[in-house]
């Protein structure tokens, strides 16, 4: 009777890995990853850690990011994504009660391209990370970072001046930005606008 039960209260759930961009922009040179690469992410085999009732099992999703687990509906479950890379891994949980169809597992490549740009441009990056920008705020050195060009608008031109005066700070410009520089640059725009509290555009 009590297996008869235990067989009641599973179900199989199929699960879904589905990354998303953490930067989406009409400018691409801003952009973390093309749609295409996007799409390889999903539909490729990622391996996952199910634990549910203190019980660990590991499995793998099939080439189009696909898996299937049987579970305890009484219990919520833990699932570690790709432990093995810092640049990919992530953690879910999920309580199964609120779950009526597929279980998607929804994964920034925020991680990935932020290792992607520290790769690229090391001294940069160690320079204008985003830890690097709370430390800027905490020293008191509020500024931003804006790209550095020759034939800049008049609305851009007057927009920093506005955001200078109006928070007293300045921007510190950066000249012959690549991709990779102009990401980091917005990530650490990005911190340093929540800290001051800019809730506008500041490019």
């Amino acid at each position: 009777m009590i297996f008869q039960q235990s067989l009641y209260s599973q179900k199989e759930i199929v699960g879904k890995v589905e990354f998303y961009k953490s930067i989406e922009s009409d400018w691409k040179r801003l952009e973390s990853l093309p749609d295409q690469a996007i799409k390889n992410l999903s539909n490729k085999i990622h391996k996952l850690e199910i634990e549910q009732n203190n019980q660990i099992t590991q499995l793998k999703t099939d080439s189009n990011g696909i898996f299937k687990i049987r579970t305890e509906l009484t219990d919520s479950i833990k699932i570690t994504f790709n432990d093995y890379s810092p640049a990919f891994t992530e953690k879910f949980e999920f309580d199964l009660s609120q779950v009526k169809d597929t279980l998607k597992l929804k994964i920034s490549d925020k991680k990935l391209c932020i290792y992607m740009d520290s790769i690229s441009v090391p001294k940069f990056y160690e320079k204008y990370n985003e830890k690097q920008a709370e430390l800027d705020f905490k020293n008191g050195e509020k500024k931003l970072l804006g790209i550095g060009i020759d034939w800049r608008t008049e609305e851009s031109i007057q927009r920093s001046k506005e955001i200078e005066s109006e928070y007293e700070i300045k921007y510190e410009y950066i000249w012959q930005a690549s991709h990779e520089k102009i990401r980091i640059m917005y990530r650490y725009n990005q911190i340093m606008k929540k800290l001051i509290g800019i809730n506008k555009n500041v490019w």
